[in-house]
């Protein structure tokens, strides 16, 4: 009789438990952060613990079910990484307590964390469909302007510039790099010479400054800006481009890696020996993707 009533006890008071993201950021950062914890989660069996009033529910299809309890999260025993965009074991390795729920208070910038689930990443990172439609008429209508007549047979490559707050005097102290007109000259001549009849769609995320910047010193005849959009409208758009040219920051890291073409990535991004550099690792290896290629 007594172990029934263990049992049964055990039963009554079992309970799922869960790992909480820490949302904080621009949009490319909500997805490295949910995308990492998700990760986790799939690897120690704790499920993730997201609010339906999430930006990440309202710009994707995720598979997971938002949770009306928050205080789980808030009671939640915190986790904190020791470098953003680096991977490290110990991130994944936390879980001692199986009775616990967990919040990982970390941006967690590596693709490593959800290497072994990539392909249902990619597959819950799709967008909601009215954000599809809204970028299919921008593409349309910077691809096929008057500056280029209609063709079925163009190459579309997406630029996404960032300079904006990393021109603050406090992120250039933390190590934060620019890429300048020379990088972005170099990268459009790479797929100039590899495809006849290329098409650059310029994004800044948005950013008039940025853009002031792009129409400043991109002024090619094969080149058209993406602007007055939603930031989820243009990084759906930017993802939608055969191929794509990144500058600096977490929103054109996830523009290339749901375009999933060939990626050129500013590989200068951090100075090095500053604090920033350290964020990364050796090689940076761990943040930027397998195959793109940096200059």
């Amino acid at each position: 009789m007594q172990k029934l009533t263990e049992g049964i006890r055990a039963i009554t008071t079992r309970r799922d438990y869960y790992l909480c993201p820490l949302f904080r950021g621009g949009l490319g950062n909500l997805m490295f952060e949910y995308a990492s914890v998700y990760g986790m989660a799939k690897t120690t069996n704790l499920k993730t613990a997201i609010a339906s009033s999430s930006d990440v529910f309202k710009t994707f299809h995720l598979s997971v079910e938002p949770i009306s309890n928050l205080t789980i999260c808030v009671r939640a025993r915190t986790v904190v990484e020791k470098h953003p965009c680096a991977f490290d074991i110990e991130n994944v390795k936390f879980r001692n307590d199986k009775r616990k729920d967990y919040i990982h208070k970390s941006y967690l910038q590596s693709w490593k964390y959800f290497s072994h689930i990539e392909q249902d990443i990619r597959k819950q990172f799709t967008f909601q469909n009215h954000i599809v439609q809204k970028a299919i008429t921008a593409i349309r209508l910077a691809v096929h302007s008057k500056r280029t007549p209609f063709s079925k047979n163009i190459t579309v490559v997406g630029i996404h510039v960032r300079r904006g707050d990393y021109l603050k005097p406090h992120n250039v102290n933390y190590g934060y790099q620019l890429a300048n007109k020379d990088y972005i000259d170099k990268a459009m001549k790479y797929f100039r010479e590899r495809h006849k009849n290329v098409k650059f769609l310029a994004f800044t995320n948005p950013n008039k400054d940025d853009m002031k910047w792009c129409k400043d010193n991109i002024k090619d005849p094969d080149v058209s800006f993406v602007e007055g959009n939603p930031r989820e409208v243009d990084l759906c758009a930017l993802s939608m481009c055969n191929h794509t040219i990144m500058t600096v920051g977490s929103f054109g890291w996830w523009g290339s890696y749901l375009a999933n073409g060939t990626t050129i990535y500013f590989k200068n991004v951090a100075r090095e020996g500053s604090k920033l550099r350290n964020d990364f690792s050796k090689d940076m290896s761990d943040y930027f993707y397998p195959g793109w290629i940096g200059m």
